[in-house]
């Protein structure tokens, strides 16, 4: 690994928080617009498919906080190798628990999907297409 590998990734990591910031966003709109059925502002929601949407935004923060996270750690193990002397050129490993945090998050959003679709979302849709 090369110093420009380490701000490669806290770059790449950075920017992708961006854009699940804005698909968090229209996710929550979509939401709210989509369901908005029934009298003004009172939405009828499954009670189900209610608890699908908590466990999947939950995946979507996760996600989000998994690349935050990580552009967090990169960013400053970059800044620790180059105040350390190490130059753009310089060949290192980089220490593996700095990834620990990363995968954390990666499997609780996995998780918070599993059980939207596993416990609510595919009995919902076998309710409503099987009986």
């Amino acid at each position: 690994m090369q110093l420009v590998d380490a701000r490669s990734a806290y770059e790449t990591l950075s920017g992708k928080a961006s854009d699940i910031v804005r698909q968090l966003s229209l996710a929550g709109i979509a939401l709210i617009w989509l369901f908005r059925v029934g009298p003004d502002k009172t939405p009828v929601i499954d009670q189900g498919l209610s608890r699908a949407a908590l466990f999947i935004f939950l995946a979507l923060f996760f996600d989000f906080l998994q690349y935050l996270v990580g552009t967090l750690i990169w960013f400053l193990y970059f800044r620790y190798k180059e105040t350390h002397g190490t130059s753009e050129e310089d060949e290192f490993l980089a220490p593996g628990r700095l990834t620990w945090p990363t995968w954390t998050l990666f499997h609780l959003k996995s998780a918070m999907m599993l059980v939207a679709y596993a416990a609510y979302i595919i009995p919902f849709l076998a309710r409503k297409f099987v009986a």
